[in-house]
């Protein structure tokens, strides 16, 4: 079902995302973009996003979370379809934590658990077919 599909991020939950901009910008050496929050998404509050190699994306939230929330795996769906991808996980018995919904890009997103409860993610770029 996700086999055509690569890793495009790997969320994480921070506690304060200036400390987190400053770790990984002085101490990593990445460059970080700082993207301006939107009402209703993500707590409307601003995030980072830093591009690593092989098109990964780092993204970065501020937001209440235990350890073992984040980081989360995000598989892009680079042909679109994810209502047909969050039903076919859903008829296997896969746990949906998050139907599809808006992602603060514009873009699709839904959230699923494995056996364990770790959240893995699936996006589709605005304008792919749903």
């Amino acid at each position: 079902m996700l086999t055509k599909t690569g890793i495009g991020a790997i969320v994480f939950y921070v506690a304060d995302i200036d400390r987190t901009g400053v770790f990984y910008r002085d101490s990593l050496g990445l460059d970080l973009t700082r993207m301006p929050g939107e009402e209703g998404e993500a707590g409307g509050a601003d995030w980072l996003m830093a591009e690593a190699a092989n098109c990964v994306s780092l993204i970065f939230f501020q937001q209440d979370g235990k350890r073992g929330d984040s980081p989360v795996v995000v598989f892009n769906l680079e042909e679109g379809g994810i209502d047909g991808v969050v039903e076919g996980l859903a008829s296997k018995g896969v746990t949906v934590v998050t139907p599809v919904s808006h992602a603060p890009d514009g873009g699709l997103t839904a959230d699923f658990a494995d056996p364990d409860g770790h959240t893995l993610s699936l996006y589709q770029e605005a304008g792919a077919p749903r």
